[in-house]
């Protein structure tokens, strides 16, 4: 989802789900957990809208410190927009009913890199349960920073999970194979150091297991 930036006064903007509280994308330089704060605090509205019988839900304001959070429903997802605390809620209900709402194209990669990927984040999430799963994703940062010039650009990591930005060069689909090949690599080595072979091997074969 893109705009809100043409807001005077955003610091920082979070979508998630309406459904399930899955964040969508985190934008601007807020230095508060904005994705956190939205799906909590709209979950909880929501709790305190049907207990109570309140009818629709047009926003949500909170304050904290010098900031204010103001939480607005769109279609099936809840905006959490960052602002300073004196901003008037009202203003910016106001101003996002103007706005055109522009949904980002998923970015579409090949089967095999899609694969790739997905089992690194299943391997990020399976080491990351039983130790600090932030320690994993800084592992996984480490990782992609050491992959050439021509490949690290095309991805990142995004809310603890791995994803492309934009869709790698056809021509050169051998070579992020092989980037990703050699992230995998580095974690499992990083696993089998911090937590012993055996243990590193079971969460290596628990992967295996969800990625058929």
């Amino acid at each position: 989802m893109e705009v809100i930036d043409n807001i005077a006064g955003v610091i920082g903007y979070a979508t998630v789900r309406a459904d399930d509280g899955k964040i969508e994308e985190v934008k601007g330089s807020s230095a508060n957990a904005l994705s956190d704060l939205t799906a909590y605090f709209s979950s909880a509205g929501e709790a305190i809208r049907n207990n109570f019988g309140m009818g629709s839900l047009d926003y949500i304001s909170l304050v904290y410190g010098n900031n204010r959070l103001i939480i607005v429903p769109y279609k099936d997802k809840y905006v959490g927009i960052e602002t300073e605390r004196e901003f008037d809620p009202q203003v910016i209900v106001k101003q996002l009913s103007g706005l055109v709402f522009i949904e980002k194209p998923a970015v579409e990669v090949p089967r095999a890199l899609d694969s790739k990927m997905r089992q690194i984040n299943l391997l990020i999430k399976e080491f990351g349960s039983t130790t600090d799963s932030d320690h994993w994703i800084e592992l996984l940062n480490q990782s992609l920073g050491v992959l050439g010039r021509d490949i690290a650009p095309f991805m990142g990591v995004v809310e603890g999970s791995l994803v492309f930005k934009k869709a790698p060069p056809p021509e050169n689909e051998d070579d992020f194979s092989h980037a990703l090949r050699s992230v995998v690599d580095f974690l499992v080595k990083k696993a089998v150091e911090e937590m012993g072979s055996s243990q590193a091997r079971a969460k290596v074969q628990t992967v295996i297991e969800r990625m058929r």
